[in-house]
């Protein structure tokens, strides 16, 4: 019997989950929750986790939205019950997957990588199984990219780490056009998809990028990404309580 648990950020995908798995004679659902807001649903979360290491599930679904806001938040906390879930295997679900991101989460222990498009009863039955079995879900076009991206780590090591008060003071220098860049970054997205939306060469959103990560201190995607939501987060706290520190930018 494999014992699953999720956590999803709106009532679709949990009930897609769920659905698909009602059933299933080998498939038993340990605990569910839906978190809409890390920053302000952050009790309801750790309660949850709290609950699932004494259940102990095989399988975690997780929503990658919620992984982001929460490291960006406390990178601390998210490493600590890492290691207190070495019981589990992990599989994230997300609009798209940045090879960087992938690589990152595969040493953190995530082993399956679902998108949201992917989300069908027979993908989510086959890739839960395989998972269980203690192999790797990745689709055929992120196996070759998370492949080249590897190859070229190994000849160039990079950490992760998590943004300071100095960065996010640093995007104050950031332009409006740095910034939508930056938030598209964020959500996963190659520099051709970034160009396109943008209606951009690729080349001009390679050096709007470069630029990004000059003014900013971060040296990788995954690091843009987290510095981008940790923004946000610092931003609609200001904004809500009629501060100004970061009233210079519109962010979506």
């Amino acid at each position: 019997m494999i014992k699953l648990a999720t956590m999803c950020t709106n009532e679709a995908s949990e009930a897609t989950l769920l659905n698909c798995l009602r059933g299933e004679e080998d498939f038993i659902v340990s605990g569910s929750v839906i978190i809409k807001s890390v920053v302000h649903e952050s009790d309801k979360g750790l309660a949850f986790m709290d609950k699932m290491m004494k259940l102990q599930p095989d399988i975690t679904f997780l929503d990658m939205d919620l992984l982001r806001e929460a490291a960006a938040r406390c990178m601390p906390v998210i490493v600590e019950y890492t290691k207190k879930f070495a019981f589990t295997r992990t599989i994230m679900i997300a609009e798209r997957f940045h090879e960087q991101n992938v690589i990152t989460m595969l040493k953190s222990g995530v082993r399956g990588f679902l998108l949201r498009e992917q989300l069908v009863p027979d993908v989510i039955l086959k890739c839960i199984r395989i998972v269980a079995r203690g192999e790797v879900w990745l689709s055929g076009d992120m196996i070759s990219r998370v492949c080249y991206e590897l190859i070229r780590e190994s000849q160039e090591k990079q950490a992760v780490k998590p943004p300071d008060r100095n960065q996010l003071d640093k995007m104050r220098t950031v332009s409006r056009r740095e910034m939508e860049i930056l938030a598209l970054v964020s959500e996963s997205m190659t520099n051709e998809e970034i160009a396109q939306k943008l209606f951009l060469s690729t080349k001009t959103v390679k050096t709007h990028i470069r630029n990004i990560f000059e003014k900013t201190d971060i040296r990788n995607r995954v690091e843009a990404a987290l510095l981008y939501t940790r923004y946000q987060q610092e931003f609609a706290t200001v904004r809500k309580t009629g501060g100004l520190k970061y009233s210079s930018y519109s962010i979506a």
